[in-house]
């Protein structure tokens, strides 16, 4: 290899020459830099040309020998191979592991006959489940919460395991509880400490000793994509050096924050001359036979080779790929609760549904006798709601107003002081209780304990339907709705006399939907029996 026609591409970081003549940038702030004039030509002629490679226009003017240019620092180190640091995480793991388990016995007084048998399994098994979670893979130990989830995934399912075949095997009584219970405590503790430890100093190393070298081919818009989502990200695990690309005139404004190497060609000669560990395609997946084309090529070299998404990918960030017939597939949407999380939901309302009937039958009786004797009419009081995939039922609640004011179809919202609403209707609707018949709508299946509260058919908020207010106000209807939910105990419930108030409503109501768990849901019914007595906007 010619080595001084790419003695520009052995002088990269620390200190790298942007792509339109500025001053360098610091190779760990080089995302921070200003963008770059797309049609400066300059960036061209700056750049090394592939021996052989065909000129072009753009770079029509570069010579056969590089001129002489101001020094610049020495090429980026290799980084720290990720075997070695693995290795030793790995080690530390275990000297924690055994060190809680001897210090157990300690506090303990012993941990059976069969202590050091159940340490020496317990500790193999840990890891070999670690290393099958990936708690050891260059990315992992870049993320703190990554590798605690792994960590404790993995110690929690060795020590579930032993003790389950010790248990069959009958020997249980071999190994002390009070001493499992201590070690399996400080094994966690100290393995948690380590690895958020780690996280802290692999992402605080400056100078990307082990971080990977990182180049992207494609300057176009897909480039320029990429680079501005890893700006926000701010991914430690990789060190980004520039782009590559064979048309500069194309090149994205964001892409000007990187250097710019030259053609496609010269990511070849850098990953030759050990510069480079990851190579990013960012080329349009419509350029199919490009693509193949050039991953025949880095087929040939050592280095990692990945394919960035394309542009409508980046609106969803974060989702994970499925194998469909040996076709990876990108899970955009998914139906909230659903497969199990529907079982467990279902069992939930049913089981408060029924207790709360069991427990609340009589206090609703002297309800409804209330109800009759207050005002002439009937007892409950049956409005059409949207519910679940926007399909209408009845709900039900314990009839409020004066018979001949109330309307099955809303046309006026209850305000402060409504004289609609008679003098027993006024005190159960400030605590809440006339929602209680809504558990005969839980045990239906028409609601669930805790959603997104079901509206009235052409409810308006400030004159205008919530459907003209909200982008995505049908999207509460993707799960049943509920007798709580997260926007009432945040108080956004009562009259939604302005815009503002829906449109808190729906985003707590999304937000509900999108992270909905089993403990949510009763931290919700928490806060709703804490706020029925001070509630400012029942009314």
């Amino acid at each position: 290899m010619d080595t001084k026609r790419y003695a520009r591409a052995a002088t990269l970081p620390p200190m790298l020459k942007s792509t339109n003549g500025a001053p360098p940038l610091d190779a760990d702030t080089a995302l921070a830099g200003k963008p770059v004039d797309a049609s400066d030509t300059r960036a061209s002629a700056a750049r090394p040309r592939a021996a052989g490679a065909q000129a072009t226009s753009a770079d029509a003017d570069i010579p056969d020998a590089w001129p002489d240019e101001p020094t610049i620092s020495a090429s980026p180190p290799a980084p720290v191979p990720h075997g070695i640091v693995a290795t030793i995480v790995a080690v530390a793991d275990v000297t924690i592991v055994i060190t809680a388990a001897y210090l157990a016995s300690l506090i303990t007084g012993g941990g059976g006959v069969l202590r050091d048998e159940t340490i020496l399994v317990t500790t193999m098994l840990g890891l070999g489940l670690l290393v099958w979670l990936g708690a050891y893979t260059h990315r992992t130990m870049f993320s703190a919460s990554r590798q605690v989830h792994a960590v404790v995934s993995g110690a929690v399912a060795a020590a579930g395991i032993v003790a389950f075949v010790e248990t069959v095997f009958g020997l249980s009584h071999l190994v002390s509880a009070r001493w499992a219970v201590t070690w399996a405590g400080f094994s966690l503790a100290g393995l948690v400490a380590s690895r958020v430890t780690v996280s802290t100093l692999l992402k605080s190393d400056r100078q990307g000793r082990y971080a990977l070298r990182t180049v992207i081919v494609g300057g176009g818009p897909h480039g320029a994509r990429l680079v501005q989502f890893l700006r926000l990200r701010n991914d430690r695990s990789l060190r980004l050096l520039g782009f590559v690309d064979d048309r500069v005139t194309r090149i994205g404004v964001e892409m000007g924050a990187i250097p710019y190497f030259g053609p496609i060609d010269e990511v070849f000669a850098m990953v030759r001359a050990g510069l480079v560990d990851k190579v990013i395609i960012a080329l349009p997946w419509s350029a199919e036979e490009r693509m193949l084309q050039l991953l025949r090529q880095l087929a040939e070299y050592p280095v990692h080779v990945r394919l960035a998404p394309d542009l409508i990918t980046y609106h969803f960030p974060g989702r994970v790929l499925s194998d469909v017939g040996g076709v990876p597939l990108l899970h955009l949407l998914d139906r909230p609760i659903s497969g199990w999380g529907y079982l467990v939901k279902r069992a939930e309302d049913i089981a408060i549904a029924s207790a709360a009937l069991l427990l609340l039958g009589l206090p609703m009786l002297a309800i409804a006798a209330a109800v009759r004797l207050n005002s002439p009419g009937p007892i409950l009081f049956r409005q059409p709601r949207i519910g679940f995939n926007n399909r209408p039922f009845e709900v039900l609640k314990f009839r409020t107003m004066y018979a001949h004011m109330s309307e099955r179809k809303i046309t006026q919202q209850a305000q402060r002081d409504d004289p609609r609403i008679t003098r027993i209707g006024a005190i159960l609707r400030r605590l809440s209780l006339d929602e209680l018949p809504q558990l005969v709508n839980v045990l239906r299946g028409d609601m669930s304990v805790v959603g997104p509260r079901p509206h009235a058919p052409q409810t308006r908020a400030a004159g205008r339907p919530f459907e003209e207010v909200v982008a995505r106000y049908a999207a509460r209807h993707r799960v049943k709705p509920g007798m709580t939910g997260l926007a009432q105990v945040r108080g956004w419930r009562g009259e939604t006399d302005t815009e503002e108030k829906i449109i808190r409503r729906v985003e707590s109501d999304l937000e509900y939907i999108e992270n909905w768990s089993v403990w949510l849901d009763i931290a919700i019914l928490v806060r709703t029996l804490l706020m029925v007595l001070k509630m400012k906007n029942a009314y």
